[in-house]
């Protein structure tokens, strides 16, 4: 009786379900078709017409419609040339009013609501006397093929806004989804709770690996997490600012979530910077504790990186006592107490309240053009330009990021250490990004699809004669950055491994992500060689004169400014450089970056070079990377590596000095200089061989390093 009585009062649920809220019941049943648990928020849904009208999308995504149908109970018709597969769909579409119809056969705008893509609202001869909105969907897309059975979690928004008259204005246009992300992001909470819902949802997938063989499920780096946490908690009380000496590994992936969880602002030290750098970050940031390992200060001391000094003069936490102090009872309570409790408890028992605008980490720059300052990064700033970075490679559920960049660095913690935690994919690690046949052997073993490095890295990789070019073959997405992408290095790489290199672009200061270039489809073309891409979702980009700050037309070059999320809170304790730098308009803060550049009439970003490297010769401007380039076209040789100096000079103000490291002779290098075509004012003065070109961590020029090599050179060749 009792199980006649369950199967009747189900039946009357699905009854209702379908006839009185068939459009709730669709996305509903769309969700866990999908295996996805979206957090959704509505904004500007209250400017949608209670009449028919035409909504204008950026792109082609069954979604909108989907979330545009839970607003209104008018028909809703979504032009695309897009398949719903599911006969349960299908069906659900049919009863709540939402119909799919070929761009191909639209002669005439369809009653009620119609939902059109950018590219075919220009070329349909619809309605356009209809009220028009545009509509953003904002947050990772993941693609809509779910391999395995775990279910994720999915923050979005959809935005509304009436659109603007001329619906050809790309301004007008990329405002309105600035602004969207910016509200977007104020919904979300903070790192270490956006890790913990997709980690509790992960379960018993892998969620990080290194090369060391450590790996840990969702659930096993929550018990990681919570121990450790409760072991630091005593350690660090009063103390907002902790300092962190660790490389891209699971140890560091624990110690990172675990100050999180404490509520800790974090400070990665650059271990690659001079012990003057490091000493100075310390104090700027007041750090008074640095978690690291004995281990790694071990390898650093073998390395040539002395932080003995640095360390003897802080409280130092070392994590193999706070892996000894871990005990079995302990870790079992808490495997327990991850699987068990649900999220609600499992959060107020495993993190401390924090609010997403708090600084989340201050970084330093290595000091690369002058004394290293310090960037902070607030949790909104972190996990906006995350969530454009996802949404800009297409993240997708069954997608592996490889872990090698330093997590001082903001690529490196942002894009490389974060992403993958937030958005639940499985990260692999490994601490030296110049090990191009453990790096290889990490790829082909775990099948990674994603791979972010820099120009000198994957100059390293097409050269390594133990990397096979098979090692590569999982790879779907590489993405070059932190320097300018060698024409040389790229075709090397593609002929080698088969894999294009996308390049992109960011800064610190942007947290880092500004621009990327992206494959083609069949209907835009995304990627452009020699520029650095088109700005990603919700990322505004203008080109202003460096003097007067006015906006310059398409194809001029000057100042590069970027808005959006994903721009910096400041400089710390430092109000009247963070004033230089941010400039707000329109409800968008900017940040002037310092790069020359221009934007070409499809919004694909070149740089040009920048404003700092500059020599000054006679009155005239001389761009360092200009003579760089031009050297490198003489010599045609991509195995010589070239750094251009400016110098003080009695003579003409400055002069330019060049350091190249390689198997050329200082005497033969100068005679193709002298004897070619190029400007005599950008011929450098003097010739410098050198064993290696300073570098960072990162792989990028260190022209600070580099300025103080050839002042040493300069005074040695004035003495012989």
């Amino acid at each position: 009786m009792t199980v006649l009585v369950l199967l009747l009062l189900t039946i009357l649920f699905v009854y209702a379900c379908w006839s009185w809220w068939p459009h709730r019941t669709l996305f509903w049943v769309f969700s866990r078709l999908e295996k996805r648990r979206y957090h959704l928020y509505y904004e500007g849904s209250k400017v949608l017409p209670s009449g028919p009208c035409l909504i204008v999308i950026p792109e082609d995504h069954f979604l909108f419609a989907l979330l545009i149908k839970r607003l209104t109970y008018l028909p809703v018709t979504y032009i695309s040339d897009d398949k719903v597969p599911s006969f349960i769909l299908r069906s659900l579409m049919k009863k709540a009013g939402l119909s799919i119809q070929s761009a191909s056969r639209t002669k005439e705008t369809p009653p009620g609501i119609v939902i059109v893509s950018w590219r075919y609202y220009q070329r349909l001869q619809l309605d356009k006397t209809l009220p028009r909105l545009v509509a953003y969907l904002c947050g990772s897309t993941f693609d809509l093929s779910v391999p395995s059975a775990h279910v994720v979690h999915q923050w979005m928004q959809l935005s509304l806004h009436p659109a603007p008259d001329n619906l050809r204005d790309l301004s007008e246009i990329r405002l309105l989804e600035a602004l969207s992300w910016e509200a977007y992001t104020k919904n979300l909470p903070s790192i270490p709770e956006l890790w913990l819902r997709q980690a509790k949802a992960g379960g018993n997938r892998l969620s990080v690996t290194d090369s060391t063989g450590a790996n840990l499920t969702h659930h096993r780096l929550i018990v990681g997490v919570m121990s450790m946490r409760e072991k630091l908690n005593p350690l660090l009380k009063k103390q907002m600012s902790v300092g962190c000496l660790l490389p891209p590994s699971v140890a560091a992936i624990v110690t990172t979530l675990s100050l999180y969880s404490l509520g800790k602002t974090l400070v990665n030290l650059n271990y690659t910077a001079s012990e003057s750098a490091l000493e100075s970050a310390v104090e700027q940031a007041g750090i008074q504790s640095i978690v690291t390992s004995r281990k790694f200060v071990e390898n650093l001391e073998k390395k040539g990186f002395p932080v003995d000094g640095l360390l003897g003069k802080l409280k130092v936490i070392y994590l193999e006592d706070i892996k000894a102090g871990m005990k079995k009872p302990t870790l079992l309570k808490n495997l327990v107490l991850a699987k068990v409790l649900p999220f609600a408890l499992l959060k107020r028992y495993a993190l401390s309240a924090l609010p997403s605008e708090r600084t989340a980490a201050v970084l330093f720059s290595s000091g690369s053009e002058g004394k290293p300052k310090g960037i902070e990064l607030t949790h909104l700033n972190i996990i906006g330009n995350a969530k454009q970075a996802a949404q800009a490679i297409e993240i997708r559920t069954h997608d592996k990021m490889l872990g090698t960049l330093p997590i001082f660095h903001a690529f490196g913690l942002t894009a490389t250490t974060l992403l993958p935690l937030i958005e639940g994919i499985h990260l692999v690690c490994h601490p030296d990004p110049r090990d191009g046949v453990i790096i290889g052997q990490m790829v082909q073993k775990h099948q990674v699809t994603l791979l972010c490095g820099t120009s000198t890295f994957f100059r390293l990789y097409a050269k390594s004669r133990n990397l096979t070019p098979d090692m590569f073959d999982s790879l779907r997405y590489v993405i070059a950055g932190a320097e300018r992408l060698l024409p040389e290095v790229r075709v090397l790489f593609e002929e080698r491994f088969k894999k294009m290199i996308y390049e992109g672009y960011g800064t610190t200061e942007l947290s880092p992500v500004v621009s990327a270039n992206k494959p083609d489809t069949p209907h835009e073309i995304r990627h452009k060689i020699g520029t650095v891409g088109m700005p990603i979702a919700g990322c505004l980009i203008k080109i202003v004169d460096p003097e007067s700050e006015e906006t310059l037309p398409v194809g001029a070059s000057g100042l590069i400014m970027v808005g959006g999320v994903n721009v910096m809170k400041g400089y710390l304790n430092d109000p009247e450089k963070t004033a230089s730098v941010i400039a707000e308009s329109q409800g968008i803060r900017w940040y002037k970056t310092g790069d020359k550049g221009r934007l070409d009439h499809n919004g694909f970003l070149t740089i040009l070079d920048r404003y700092s490297r500059f020599a000054k010769l006679g009155g005239e401007m001389v761009s360092l990377s200009a003579v760089e380039g031009q050297i490198a076209l003489i010599l045609n040789m991509p195995e010589i590596e070239l750094l251009a100096v400016a110098l003080p000079d009695n003579k003409k103000g400055e002069q330019v000095i060049l350091m190249y490291a390689g198997e050329i002779e200082e005497r033969d290098l100068q005679q193709k200089v002298l004897h070619s075509d190029m400007l005599n004012l950008m011929k450098p003065q003097h010739y410098f061989k050198v064993a290696e070109i300073p570098k960072l961590g990162t792989g990028k020029n260190d022209f600070a390093a580099g300025k103080k090599l050839a002042q040493s050179l300069m005074q040695e060749w004035k003495a012989q």
